[in-house]
């Protein structure tokens, strides 16, 4: 996975002049975080007071809520303060890049829970999804073309949010597992 975002990143680069474009400084980006963190926890401590019973896990729950938000909401502050093309390309494929490291969280966690026999069926369907995945993303590059989407700078904004898309559904997947796990 890690390959595939570091070639779409450089191609996103080489392709979009990423370097050229005004960006965001370290300041900017430092003060995203922080008020991000601070929203995170006003939302945990709103979420620990109004916990579903719902779940066997509401902490885990809670735990998965904000790890989303924060990729959500500094990719949506990033896009804000860098609203080209490049920047919302670098915003979407930095939030892809979280998403990933959060698909490998919870790939482990949900691991860790079940037996030998069941982690070797994990792994299967885990690898039978990066296939297929893999799949997807070599089928939207070809639709994304100008022959058949009619081209333009959208395109491969298209392109990103239809990346990450696919990691974030398979992050919610294995969250959903784990979430209604008793041990």
């Amino acid at each position: 996975m890690h390959k595939i975002i570091i070639t779409f990143t450089f191609l996103v680069c080489l392709f979009t002049r990423v370097y050229a474009q005004k960006g965001i400084s370290v300041a900017e980006l430092e003060k995203i975080i922080t008020e991000t963190n601070l929203e995170a926890e006003k939302l945990k401590d709103s979420l620990v007071k109004h916990q579903s019973d719902g779940y066997f896990n509401p902490a885990l729950a809670i735990e998965f809520g904000i790890d989303t938000f924060r990729i959500e909401r500094i990719q949506e502050r990033k896009m804000d303060l860098d609203y080209s093309t490049a920047g919302m390309l670098r915003a979407s494929y930095e939030g892809l890049a979280e998403y990933d490291k959060l698909l490998n969280k919870y790939y482990k966690t949900l691991l860790a829970k079940l037996n030998s026999e069941d982690k070797e069926k994990l792994k299967k369907t885990q690898r039978n999804w990066i296939e297929y995945r893999d799949s997807e993303i070599e089928l939207i590059g070809i639709m994304s073309d100008d022959e058949y989407s009619g081209g333009g700078t959208i395109q491969r904004l298209v392109v990103a949010s239809r990346i990450q898309y696919f990691t974030k559904q398979r992050v919610i997947t294995l969250f959903d597992y784990l979430v209604f796990t008793v041990n």
